[in-house]
């Protein structure tokens, strides 16, 4: 370049390269080594077709096909002639993502070559009747082009070479095309067309067997354990050389390099410049479009979208854009709301917004509403139109996206004006999911922020591209020998047999592997300075063995002068590989800097680290705590209480003693600290209702139906009653259909199916009893509205008499009461789950079942208030078990011996009174606790029952006495 410079330095010069990019890349190099470059320009082919063509393309009103759309418009052609049953070859394949983007690689490569569906012939492939479906989709491909008024980059060129014999530049221009490009044929046409004479071909340095690289002042190798490690590397190696960012180009051969190397830059901070941009999936608004792609296809579920509100990418205003919700506020709302999931759903939000008033409810709901409707309806096959829902996702991500520098801005034009262009085009319809699924592989092979080397930045270049830097440090990473050269691949579509006979100047597959190793051995011939030469040998991620690629002992052969050498001299020469402690440099963070430390030994007292990080020196404190042998309050051990105040004031309900009788750690949290597990209603694509939901239902369900019974004077019958107790569950099944929306029909199907099964073992067994069904869902304690309602019940709570000068008092809903003779009488609560837990043996089950003792002394309260002048007595109470798990079984406790409840009941307060809230020392109730993560589960357990088994720990000898209440 600098001799054509020299000897026409004012003649009009093109420079024809690949892209501007590269073009400006190498002129800023030319103007570096002290050369001018007057009158040099740079072009491509394209922007010279542009030139010919552009007043032809202007006055027919031809607009240019965007390469994101290609393949949209060609997965249309596909399904429209798989419609019309026009394919043969084809006919059993769906129109998938992957048939359309191997079939739109293969129809672009004819085109390149000029190939045309006219000029096609079917005998040529290896089945007629694969080239007769080829040639009609390539005739339908540049059909469509034409209907539309559309032109690709290949017909671009075809028409410029058609018109440039008749085009007349006003000058005599100089044409310079580096030699090492490889063209398709029908630039190569363009170019010569153009130039004719005037065409100067830059030869290159290349890579000679047997021969040292030219102009390296050293070449060194190295391995690494994984991508990041070997790109930390890079990065210690500048730094431990005091090299500016702005010398240097890393090269890469796989594109996991690059999101590594920009997940680093944002890091370490450091200035990045990827010379081929990098994925949109990595901008904000990429991001932003991917959670939308999510919430939309987890049927908008409330969790996704809560988990992309706190994101950060999104931003929601309400009032004209002038007012922000907060992501903690909208997330706080939505979860009040008890949306769950389902678009229809979102409507609790319009009801949630009316009962609470609050301003920030009412701005979201008028935001995600506008939202929704944007987007378009299933119809009834479950199909949506594809055009519509790319035009509401540019809508959305225009809204929603916080654009937070200039990467993002460029990112949201890109995305945007992509989104609206298959909106414009596509005419296809396909299910949620498969819109969702085409729309993330565009959005990863998307490419935004492509930029040359700046000053004070790393520039980041794929090896295609590293001719064109002139940077005097280069570091090559990704040379494994899975990333380069690759495995030798036909086309799936075109095999190399008939691109023969098809077109001489196609690519074969084994050109495509030769042309790799010929553009890496320009790239590094092209090297002036330091080179650097790497590889991951292990992949830490699929955890096997990597091997590195022979280009690299091939270079090793050159530098030693040794053509015997083989892998094994090789890979001895390289040494340990880089791993995740910087060694003898210096660290690149604080992470590195603390492996560092702890590698070389110098992390023996713990107050290095506790000094550093509070939340572990807490944490230390706590484990050393837990060593003890006594409980501490880390334990659960708090100072002792004086409940007498308490006591007066509080009121108890069973579960809540039965939980403290499970688990003290437990109850401690839930009724002292009140910590509350968020009340999120979770998507799960295999359950509708929880077992808590369910049973809930079930008991709404048999409190209606007996109740029914019981005004008609009837005995429950089950050919008489069946219909009535379905009709009462399908009320109460579309009622909770409302609330909680089922998963899929499937799920909602066989769960209905289920809770219908559950009311037929409950009415079996209900013809089978013997006692007479008095009252339901009678409350005590609960106030005089709830006694209204009921009909019956105490509005008082009931108070037990604990013989020492103290009272407790409870509050609760008895189930049922039966009357089985003369004031006698039987208490029953419905449990829905199994009946394992509650053996013959079991009446107390170590205070984890006292509901029916307690229960027992409400019903004969509320009995001598229904009957006044007897004496009502509850001889029995127990559960019943109407489900298909606990399979209609009934569990009977007589009611005897209430001193042992007192004492009970006393045990349990003393617990509460000496404040050991320590974890029950059995695991058995873990699986289903909240509050496994707080306590640790497995840590805890074992460790109570290291506590519970010495007897030295006194502290611990009313839950000791507990345990023999079985």
């Amino acid at each position: 370049m600098a001799k054509v410079c020299e000897k026409y330095p004012v003649e009009e010069k093109r420079l024809v390269v690949p892209s501007y990019q590269t073009g400006h890349v190498l002129c800023e190099t030319l103007s570096q080594a002290g050369v001018g470059w007057v009158n040099l320009r740079t072009e491509t082919p394209t922007g010279l077709a542009l030139q010919i063509a552009g007043d032809y393309l202007t006055e027919r009103h031809i607009t240019l096909l965007d390469g994101c759309l290609t393949s949209y418009v060609v997965i249309e052609i596909l399904q429209r002639l798989q419609e019309r049953g026009e394919l043969h070859f084809f006919n059993k394949q769906k129109a998938t993502r992957g048939l359309a983007a191997a079939l739109t690689a293969s129809l672009l490569e004819l085109r390149e070559s000029n190939v045309t569906g006219s000029s096609l012939v079917p005998d040529t492939f290896v089945s007629s009747e694969k080239g007769q479906d080829i040639k009609l989709i390539l005739q339908e491909y540049e059909r469509y082009l034409e209907e539309h008024s559309l032109l690709d980059p290949s017909g671009l060129l075809a028409l410029a070479v058609q018109l440039a014999t008749s085009y007349n530049s006003e000058d005599e221009i100089i044409y310079l095309m580096p030699s090492f490009v490889q063209w398709t044929p029908l630039q190569r046409k363009l170019i010569n067309a153009l130039a004719g004479e005037k065409l100067f071909t830059l030869a290159v340095d290349t890579l000679q067997d047997n021969q040292p690289l030219k102009g390296h002042s050293t070449v060194s190798f190295y391995h690494a354990y994984g991508i990041t490690n070997e790109l930390r590397e890079v990065l210690r190696r500048l730094h431990a050389g005091r090299i500016p960012l702005d010398q240097v180009t890393v090269a890469y051969t796989n594109e996991e390099y690059v999101s590594a190397m920009y997940s680093l830059s944002h890091t370490l901070d450091f200035g990045l410049t990827v010379f081929e941009g990098i994925s949109a999936f990595l901008t904000g608004p990429g991001r932003t479009l991917q959670g939308i792609l999510s919430w939309v296809n987890s049927d908008f579920s409330t969790g996704v979208l809560n988990n992309l509100l706190l994101s950060g990418d999104l931003v929601i205003k309400a009032d004209g854009g002038q007012k922000e919700i907060t992501p903690h506020q909208a997330v706080r709302i939505l979860r009040d709301a008890g949306i769950g999931w389902g678009k229809d759903r979102y409507q609790l939000l319009e009801c949630y917004t009316q009962k609470m008033g609050n301003e920030q409810a009412q701005q979201l709901n008028s935001v995600l509403q506008s939202l929704i409707k944007q987007l378009p309806e299933e119809n009834d096959e479950g199909y949506i139109p594809f055009g519509d829902f790319c035009r509401a996702l540019s809508e959305m991500v225009q809204l929603l996206t916080r654009v937070k520098g200039d990467l993002d801005s460029t990112a949201l034009t890109v995305i945007t004006s992509c989104l609206k262009g298959i909106g414009e085009l596509s005419s296809l319809e396909m299910t949620v999911e498969e819109a969702v699924d085409s729309l993330t592989d565009l959005l990863k092979n998307l490419k935004v922020g492509s930029s040359g080397p700046q000053p004070g930045q790393l520039h980041l270049s794929s090896y295609r591209n590293l001719v064109w830097s002139g940077r005097p440090y280069t570091f090559v990473v990704g040379l494994d020998a899975n990333s380069f050269p690759g495995s030798l691949r036909q086309d799936p579509v075109l095999l190399d047999s008939e691109r023969k006979n098809i077109h001489d100047e196609l690519p074969l597959s084994v050109n495509k592997l030769e042309e790799k190793l010929s553009t890496m051995a320009n790239a590094l011939a092209s090297r002036r300075g330091e080179l650097v030469l790497s590889y991951q040998s292990f992949d830490v991620i699929d955890n096997r063995e990597l091997f590195p690629a022979p280009l690299l002992l091939q270079i090793y052969r050159q530098m030693k002068a040794d053509p015997l050498l083989d892998y094994s001299d090789f890979l001895s020469s390289l040494g340990e590989p880089v791993g995740y402690s910087c060694g003898n440099a210096d660290p690149l963070d604080e992470v590195e800097w603390w492996l560092c430390i702890n590698k070389a030994g110098e992390l023996f007292e713990q107050t290095v680290v506790s000094n550093c990080y509070s939340n572990i020196s807490s944490g230390q404190k706590a484990l050393d705590a837990r060593q003890l042998s006594e409980p501490t309050e880390y334990d659960g051990a708090l100072p002792e209480l004086d409940l007498a105040q308490s006591l007066s004031s509080h009121i108890f309900s069973s579960s809540q003693i039965e939980y403290l009788a499970g688990c003290p750690y437990a109850f401690f949290l839930r009724y002292v600290l009140r910590v509350q597990p968020p009340e999120e209603i979770l998507f799960d694509p295999s359950k509708w209702l929880d077992p808590l939901t369910r049973g809930t239902l079930l008991h709404s369900v048999f409190c209606d139906f007996m109740r029914q019974v019981k005004a008609r004077g009837e005995r429950p019958d089950l050919e008489r009653h069946q219909i009535l107790l379905r009709d009462i569950a399908e009320h109460q099944i579309n009622y909770y259909k409302q609330m909680i929306p089922p998963p899929s029909k499937l799920v909602y199907q066989r769960e209905v199916n289920e809770l219908f099964d559950s009311c037929h073992v409950f009415l079996t067994a209900e013809m089978q009893r013997d006692s007479e069904p008095l009252f339901f869902e009678v409350p005590f304690g609960l106030g005089p509205d709830e006694v209204a309602k009921a009909g019956c019940g105490l509005a008082r709570p009931i108070s037990i008499d604990l013989r020492d000068g103290r009272f407790i008092r409870f509050r609760g809903v008895i189930d049922r009461i039966d009357r089985i003779g003369w004031d006698v009488y039987c208490v029953w609560d419905y449990k829905t789950g199994s009946a394992r837990d509650y053996g013959e043996q079991l009446y107390y089950n170590k205070g984890r079942q006292i509901q029916h003792a307690l229960y027992a002394i409400a019903a004969e309260e509320i009995l001598k208030k229904e009957f006044p002048g007897r004496s009502p007595k509850v001889k029995f109470a127990g559960y019943l078990f109407p489900s298909v798990r606990g399979e209609g079984r009934q569990v009977v406790r007589e009611v005897a011996n209430r001193q042992k409840l007192v004492e009970l009941l006393k045990t349990l307060l003393e617990i509460m009174e000496k404040g050991t809230f320590v974890a029950s020392h059995e695991g058995s109730q873990c699986h289903y606790c909240d509050y496994q993560l707080v306590c640790g589960q497995e840590a805890a357990v074992k460790r109570a029952k290291l506590l519970f088994e010495n007897r030295a720990v006194r502290r611990l000898d009313p839950w000791r006495r507990l345990q023999e209440y079985v």
